[in-house]
């Protein structure tokens, strides 16, 4: 059984200029190294009619129970693939959200921004699935939490790199 996610952002600005950052590689470096990644790749492709692919491979301890040490080890490699939608004229779109954690977890979902002219919402919604016999659903909490903390943060960066 999986363990789902449902994590909403508000971010002071447009939806068109939250999604501008978003895709933003100079951002979702800065977000990585502030919520502890190292070993920081990004690739974004942007498409002629406004579709974009965000790509970012990172390096994070694994602050993970004991129990779950030997599943993932003392580092995770998180290559995390964001698929847009083109914007529509109020700028919402929605991604595509698939997580890979090399470990015998992973993550799918979707991130959908909406707002109005001075706000947006972004809705973080999924599931995690661990393979992982007899302490996957205690493995797929430990991530969920840790992913809200994770949104949290980039919350907050992505609200400072809005202010400027």
């Amino acid at each position: 059984m999986a363990t789902r996610l449902d994590y909403n952002q508000v971010l002071s600005a447009s939806p068109a200029r939250v999604r501008g950052v978003l895709l933003d590689p100079d951002y979702v470096r800065a977000k990585a190294e502030r919520t502890g990644a190292f070993d920081i790749e990004v690739d974004v492709t942007t498409q002629a009619d406004g579709r974009a692919t965000l790509t970012c491979t990172r390096s994070m301890p694994a602050e993970v129970p004991s129990y779950a040490t030997a599943f993932v080890g003392e580092h995770l490699t998180i290559t995390e693939v964001q698929e847009w939608s083109a914007p529509d004229a109020t700028g919402a779109a929605t991604a595509a959200v698939t997580v890979d954690f090399h470990a015998p977890l992973a993550y799918r979902g979707t991130i959908t921004l909406t707002g109005d002219g001075s706000t947006s919402t972004l809705a973080n919604r999924g599931e995690f699935k661990a393979n992982v016999p007899f302490v996957g659903g205690k493995v797929e909490r430990v991530a969920s939490e840790m992913t809200e903390k994770y949104l949290a943060k980039e919350t907050q960066v992505a609200s400072e790199w809005l202010a400027t």
